[in-house]
């Protein structure tokens, strides 16, 4: 039988849109689903507690300290009461049997380490990141690296298992903390994502666009994309260019590529998911970040929809170039000619048609089993040390 009660603890959740809020809006109803009573307990401005229509209980605590809507501290004097209320029972809910946690910088992942070593339950953290924080502020990156290498590593070796969404991300946690994450990995809903069958086929390279999807910010690489798609242009294809996304940079981005003549740029800021899908079928996205990717999800997305990949080595993308017939090509890190290169070969390839055998393994159903296997045998310490 599955445990009775996960209490996952996390900083953002109902409030915020980030990678591990999705993580968990797609994860905890499958988790109910399959037996799991699940509350989630997470910073923000609402005061009254709900149930989702999936079941999933949710109780909002105060957010204090708030640093760019990502990382914040609650009230301690609320955190403690909550803490009493959890080891004296929540009303209405089974006692907890398990605590989650979710990528290991957080404040309230050690907070939730903490209180389940308290309770004498289980905690699972699963890692999110690949690397330390990469972003073009020293001062934020070195405060980071500080963060990582005190409150992460307690962590990391306070959990009683440890589960990384990637190799990268495994190898990260190792690297860190010394800890054996254990395999785990995000999903989509392939149902969502891949084409229908019989859908019509980009008939030429002109027909196919260039997509770049993510924060334009700089160690997102929306330079190195917007210089690959001139270098395509120059060299005679036709097509369109999307610079999916928002961040800072995003008007600098805009001159620059008016600044290299790059023609048939359409930039339309944040899409809906069904629009990303619709963007990336028949295309080839162009994944040139830097930044410490632990999963990005945006790798599984695009195969599913049929796009090509040419990407850096990072998050997830590894383990996609084993499954056989996945268009994925990958270069060095930082290599933006031969990234170039990458793409225009892409471009001059067959056009890819997946199907959701290829990528089960990233499918939410098979994701949310794996996850629960991992809850059962999380009371078998020292599991993944």
């Amino acid at each position: 039988m599955p445990p009775a009660h996960l209490l996952v603890v996390t900083t953002n959740y109902a409030e915020t849109e980030g990678g591990v809020e999705m993580h968990l809006r797609s994860l905890l109803p499958r988790l109910v689903a399959r037996g799991v009573a699940v509350t989630v307990v997470y910073l923000g401005q609402r005061r009254e507690s709900w149930t989702e229509e999936s079941g999933v209980r949710v109780i909002p605590l105060r957010r204090w300290l708030d640093f760019r809507n990502i990382i914040a501290l609650p009230s301690l004097r609320e955190w403690r009461s909550f803490g009493r209320t959890v080891a004296g029972g929540l009303p209405g809910s089974p006692a907890v049997t398990r605590i989650a946690t979710h990528t290991r910088f957080f404040p309230l992942s050690y907070l939730g380490v903490r209180l389940a070593r308290r309770l004498r339950v289980p905690s699972i953290h699963t890692e999110h990141g690949g690397g330390f924080v990469v972003t073009s502020s020293t001062l934020v990156e070195a405060a980071s690296k500080a963060v990582d290498l005190t409150i992460g590593r307690a962590v990391l070796r306070g959990a009683t298992a440890v589960v990384g969404v990637s190799q990268v991300s495994r190898r990260f946690v190792a690297r860190l903390s010394g800890v054996t994450a254990l395999p785990f990995t995000n999903g989509i809903d392939f149902a969502r994502w891949l084409p229908a069958p019989g859908s019509p086929l980009p008939a030429t390279p002109d027909d196919r666009r260039l997509v770049f999807i993510g924060r334009i910010v700089a160690e997102k690489g929306w330079r190195t994309f917007l210089d690959a798609a001139a270098g395509c242009r120059q060299r005679g294809w036709r097509g369109e260019t999307w610079l999916v996304g928002d961040g800072l940079e995003r008007a600098e981005a805009l001159a620059y590529a008016e600044s290299i003549g790059l023609e048939r740029l359409v930039a339309p800021g944040h899409l809906p998911p069904d629009e990303v899908r619709d963007a990336l079928r028949g295309a080839v996205y162009v994944n040139p970040s830097v930044a410490s990717e632990g999963f990005q999800l945006t790798l599984v997305e695009a195969l599913a929809a049929g796009a090509a990949v040419a990407t850096y080595p990072v998050g997830v993308a590894p383990e996609l170039a084993e499954v056989p017939g996945a268009a994925i090509a990958i270069v060095d890190l930082g290599d933006a000619e031969g990234l170039a290169a990458a793409v225009r070969t892409q471009l001059a390839a067959a056009v890819p048609v997946p199907t959701r055998e290829q990528y089960a393994s990233w499918d939410w159903d098979t994701v949310a089993d794996t996850y629960v296997a991992i809850l059962r045998r999380a009371g078998e310490r020292p599991l993944g040390r």
